[in-house]
């Protein structure tokens, strides 16, 4: 039983293989044309998207377990007898005491005041003003 050289090396090895060559040769070329100052800036991009990919996978890593968690507990849920609704006691204290004038529920209504004129006094708008001193 002969092994094949198609058996062990598939498309996307080899794909992946000369991509990764082309990358690192063109790093090469650009690199010795930039200047120190370029180069410093390059380093320091990629040592920043370097730094954050720590807490990116830790973002990941946590958001996918609470989202596992929220599943399990939706399906628990789901598979729950329906019972009776749950119990709830509400000890209440000492009644409120009611107005003596409160009947049948409602709030005694108004008392019928005589009705008093008021007097407004406006200030600017004096072209408004006809005789007596009243508002058109």
């Amino acid at each position: 039983m002969e092994l094949e050289w198609e058996d062990h090396v598939g498309i996307k090895q080899i794909a992946t293989a000369v991509g990764l060559v082309f990358a690192v040769t063109l790093a090469i070329i650009v690199g010795k044309q930039m200047t120190a100052e370029a180069m410093a800036v390059v380093i320091g991009v990629v040592c920043g998207v370097a730094a954050g990919i720590p807490t990116s996978v830790l973002l990941l890593v946590a958001l996918s377990r609470r989202d596992s968690l929220r599943s399990r507990e939706e399906a628990a849920a789901r598979q729950a007898p329906a019972g009776y609704p749950p119990v709830v006691v509400i000890q209440g204290g000492a009644q409120q005491p009611q107005l003596p004038a409160m009947q049948g529920g409602y709030w005694p209504a108004p008392n019928a005041a005589p009705l008093v004129s008021r007097q407004f006094h406006v200030v600017g708008g004096d072209e408004l003003l006809v005789d007596d001193n009243r508002y058109q």
